[in-house]
């Protein structure tokens, strides 16, 4: 039995690898994971993160950055804005009443991704090219975290007697960014001279940039008063 399981693997080490380092093993991840916990946010938040981390694990060593070892080049996963959810997502398991909080981290990460995206082109600067890596698996789990967790804390807020969006909440959420860039991201980009986004990259113009950081600005404005209209909505209906 063992030697036709070793010939079957050998036979098959190239599906095996595109399976494995592409991250196709996660939707099977996902299914196990919840029918032994039944724990829906849990399950999806560590299925979400599990393609960044497993991405990072795999392909870390074609990465190159100036003045940290090669061999720690992973850490990239936890630089991103966009990493900063993964680590509300999961605070918001043990502390629902950051709930507002979330919900305008998620929709700054998903609104401006799309924004940058078509409106200012940016490109993504961990993108790279390898003959194990399938584009649409990347494409699609890249799209899945930057809708996915908006679409879960909006559901949220439905039903959460957390769902307070007021001055605080909108002040504690651009802490949350200010503390990411003054403390995670102006560090890293000190240190490696690794922009991180094209839009913040030395030869984008300034003026491209301040109309980033203003329109960012905005939209955490915009992202508080849409929570708020939802809970005042879902409130109504339920005091009817």
């Amino acid at each position: 039995m063992l030697p036709a399981i070793t010939n079957y693997i050998r036979q098959n080490i190239l599906y095996i690898n595109l399976f494995l380092v592409n991250g196709l093993y996660i939707p099977l991840f996902f299914i196990f994971h919840y029918f032994l916990y039944q724990k829906f946010l849990l399950t999806t938040f560590i299925s979400l993160k599990l393609y960044s981390a497993n991405y990072f694990y795999w392909y870390n060593h074609l990465y190159r950055y100036n003045n940290i070892p090669k061999d720690i080049n992973w850490i990239k996963q936890f630089i991103r804005f966009t990493d900063t959810g993964h680590i509300v997502s999961f605070i918001y398991l043990v502390c629902p009443s950051i709930l507002p909080i979330a919900f305008n981290t998620h929709f700054i990460i998903t609104s401006m991704y799309w924004i940058g995206k078509f409106c200012f082109e940016m490109k993504d600067c961990d993108s790279i090219n390898d003959a194990f890596i399938l584009k649409p698996v990347e494409y699609f789990f890249c799209y899945c975290n930057h809708s996915i967790p908006l679409l879960i804390f909006t559901y949220e807020i439905t039903k959460s007697e957390y769902a307070i969006f007021n001055v605080t909440s909108l002040l504690y959420s651009y802490c949350w960014i200010i503390g990411w860039f003054a403390f995670i991201y102006t560090p890293w980009r000190y240190l490696t001279e690794d922009p991180v986004y094209t839009i913040l990259h030395i030869n984008t113009p300034n003026k491209d940039k301040i109309y980033f950081v203003l329109l960012t600005g905005g939209m955490y404005l915009l992202s508080n008063m849409v929570g708020n209209t939802i809970s005042r909505f879902y409130t109504s209906e339920y005091l009817k």
